[in-house]
């Protein structure tokens, strides 16, 4: 769907929604971390997944602000899709490093940012020569990976504490699968399936953040964690 430009704004919407979000998430950024103090690995991973959604967000509404064709929408293009690998790695990095222990921590991240980093490699590398259906199934599988560990997590705290990080996952399959299918078109030149898109990545950001932010204080180490899931447990078994 062609999309109505305004001054400065090639794609209106898009732009700026993610830049908005961008600003927003940026300043949530210190609180998210303010809440993960108490352990510096924690915070570091916290501070990971700030970092994944603002530059996310940023490239995006940069690239949708720029005119085509240039070479500054080609080149903010490239790193766009890298910043979405950059995301979903992002994503799973403090789930993986709160919710599991040893290689089952370590070993997953590691696998997870090499999949990344050739996602990264190869979508800009060859940038305009891949159809935009098999970048949305990379993206859908590489997210669909992580989703494994967030049914182990399902499995281990309940529903109702994984529910916000399940429907983040959700709004992000939704969102890619329309795209995919490049529909609806809900207002020609303005409102298609690319703007449904950015509204759910915002969906699935806003959802993902408050589950992350409610499991801020959780432990890193085996002892504390023990005590934790035990407490957890005790929560979930007490009525009403």
């Amino acid at each position: 769907m062609e999309v109505h430009p305004l001054p400065g704004f090639f794609e209106p919407f898009s732009a700026l929604t993610h830049l908005g979000g961008a600003v927003v998430f940026a300043a949530l950024t210190i609180p998210l971390l303010g809440r993960a103090r108490g352990d510096s690995r924690r915070v570091a991973l916290f501070a990971v997944y700030a970092f994944a959604c603002v530059l996310l967000l940023t490239m995006s509404g940069v690239f949708h602000m720029l005119p085509e064709p240039s070479a500054e929408r080609e080149l903010l293009g490239r790193l766009d899709k890298a910043a979405i690998f950059v995301l979903i790695a992002g994503t799973h990095t403090p789930v993986q490093g709160l919710f599991f222990r040893g290689i089952a921590r370590w070993g997953v991240l590691l696998a997870m940012w090499l999949v990344a980093a050739a996602g990264i490699t190869l979508f800009t590398i060859f940038y305009d020569r891949l159809p935009l259906a098999l970048c949305t199934g990379v993206y859908l599988l590489l997210g669909w990976i992580a989703s494994i560990s967030g049914l182990i997590v399902w499995r281990r705290i309940g529903t109702t504490q994984v529910a916000l990080l399940l429907a983040g996952g959700l709004a992000y399959s939704i969102g890619a699968l329309l795209l995919g299918l490049d529909w609806p078109t809900l207002h020609p030149g303005a409102f298609g399936a690319h703007e449904l898109w950015h509204v759910a990545v915002l969906t699935g950001v806003s959802l993902h953040w408050a589950f992350l932010f409610r499991n801020a204080r959780l432990p890193m180490n085996e002892n504390e964690a023990a005590g934790a899931a035990s407490a957890q447990t005790e929560l979930r078994e007490q009525p009403g």
